[in-house]
């Protein structure tokens, strides 16, 4: 019964067609691979801690570390990373349908399936689904320009990246709970150096493994635009603007510069702020003048300016963050990583809560059984002080109830390590033992300084609960086509779900895959 259900389930879709200029989702297995093999070898793709990536960027890693380690191409994370990129690769596969046309137009189409069962206390409720039956396209009228699309329907499912609950009055089949929607679509075109993109997608800006603490991809897709400039090789910027929600006119913006002098190093800085107001749109797209600025400038902020509020403050303030990660492999098979998160901070008489973040990694991998196999060991522990995100006249980092800085939020703490075995390219054992303390505070919960006293935003807020774990996974993906994922564990949680004195211990599964034509 439990295997014939593990060929049922799949994970969230992934990319199925090839064109060069395609940006990989953020959530593609395929950067895990492309960080083993930066840890191996010492050499990372460049700019790979700004996500998406192009496909063109990740296939010509892949071939210029062919030439400088011949043993390259027998490692089981090359293998899996070809074939995603390279349909002539061994298991690699063409779209299912390919249109060209005379001018040099190109249009492919991939139909897949996936399902997704979790049974786990940290969902909300316990029990996840989530089916999809979908179609990837993508399409090309030259080199300078791309267009992708990700449509599916499916059942309601829970996180950043589920299928909204719509109801099912107006569902695809009346009555039943299986709805429309679009994991993501956008344009891009190359204007001289400069590509710029137009669309729904993620944003993922860090080294991270469990998450990042900026600008993370744990919200749901971001309607943008987005720009990105290479400078002198080893230099990349990026910005965007996004609109959170129309009727309050609330916006999201950012920009990052990263350096990579060389495969073993990358450095990034990031700035985001939080904004209300369409008529500020336009400023904030300005790539190189600092957010803050933009709050200082003078200006009249009456109230009603912006919908819902009547204290001028949606126009008149901002909420700004910074951030700035590395990732560095000192010699081969070991690669580290880090990232300081600053929301609020004051050097001032003005007293202020250190509302900060910090992140710190460590990965070592190396080969065996003469080089077809893998063993790959890892660590990250990351923090979040409370009252982080967020901000008391409302421009908190969030977006559709999900952060956008950090998965978890604010008021957290947690440590994760994770033993891995690859057999050959097809299999992947895993063990993992997890960690976490988190308080009450949330993003909205705003720093409110009381009088003539002092908060301690590195103190737990409230109950804190904590939740340990012990996890085993098995991962199948013997082709492009299909990857099959079952997880199972244990987990013991103190004080659970902020309730004192409440205990939870249970049997977390989790089973996923995919099949894509």
């Amino acid at each position: 019964m439990v295997a014939g259900a593990a060929l049922l389930v799949c994970a969230p879709p992934s990319m199925a067609t090839y064109l060069p200029d395609e940006r990989i989702p953020t959530d593609e297995s395929l950067y895990r691979d492309l960080e083993r093999l930066s840890t191996r070898y010492g050499e990372a793709p460049r700019f790979l801690s700004s996500r998406p990536l192009r496909r063109a960027e990740a296939l010509a890693y892949l071939e210029a570390l062919a030439v400088a380690h011949a043993d390259a191409a027998e490692d089981p994370a090359y293998i899996r990373a070809r074939r995603q990129l390279d349909p002539d690769a061994p298991g690699g596969r063409p779209a299912l349908i390919t249109a060209l046309g005379d001018n040099g137009e190109r249009a492919e189409f991939s139909p897949y399936l996936s399902i997704l069962y979790s049974d786990d206390p940290r969902n909300r409720p316990d029990v996840n689904r989530d089916y999809r039956a979908g179609v990837a396209f993508a399409g090309a009228l030259d080199s300078g320009f791309v267009m992708v699309a990700d449509l599916y329907a499916g059942t309601s499912s829970q996180g950043g990246r589920g299928t909204p609950n719509f109801g099912t009055s107006n569902a695809l089949v009346e009555g039943v709970d299986f709805n429309t929607w679009v994991e993501e679509a956008y344009v891009e075109a190359r204007l001289g150096r400069i590509r710029a993109l137009a669309g729904h997608s993620w944003l993922r800006w860090g080294p991270g493994r469990e998450g990042t603490l900026a600008l993370s991809d744990a919200a749901p897709a971001l309607d943008m635009v987005r720009a990105e400039l290479t400078a002198f090789r080893s230099w990349r910027l990026q910005w965007f603007v996004s609109l959170l929600d129309p009727g309050p006119q609330t916006y999201l913006a950012g920009h990052r510069l990263e350096w990579s002098p060389c495969g073993s190093f990358t450095a990034g800085f990031t700035e985001l702020a939080r904004f209300d107001g369409t008529s500020q749109a336009p400023l904030y797209a300005m790539p190189f003048v600092p957010y803050s600025f933009w709050e200082k400038r003078p200006k009249t902020a009456p109230a009603g300016a912006t919908p819902g509020d009547i204290s001028g403050l949606a126009l008149a303030k901002n909420n700004v963050l910074w951030s700035a990660d590395f990732a560095w492999t000192p010699r081969l098979g070991w690669r580290a990583w880090g990232e300081l998160m600053v929301d609020d901070i004051s050097f001032s008489n003005d007293y202020k809560p250190d509302m900060i973040g910090y992140q710190a990694g460590m990965e070592h991998r190396r080969m065996a059984r003469g080089g077809r196999d893998a063993l790959c060991a890892s660590v990250e522990y990351n923090r979040v002080n409370n009252f982080a995100y967020s901000a008391f006249h409302g421009h908190h980092f969030a977006h559709e109830g999900f952060p956008t800085g950090f998965m978890l939020g604010p008021d957290v703490a947690s440590v994760g390590a994770e033993l891995t075995y690859e057999r050959g390219a097809a299999w992947e054992f895993s063990l993992k033992g997890e960690w976490r303390k988190q308080g009450e505070g949330e993003v909205g919960d705003y720093y409110d300084k009381p009088a003539g006293g002092t908060t301690d935003a590195s103190a737990y807020s409230g109950v804190a609960s904590e939740d340990s774990r012990a996890s085993g996974r098995i991962a199948y993906r013997p082709s492009r086509q299909l990857k099959l994922v079952a997880e199972y564990g244990t987990s013991r949680a103190t004080n659970f779900r902020h309730v004192a004195g409440l205990e939870n211990t249970g049997a977390p599964i989790t089973l996923r895959g995919e099949f894509a034509w």
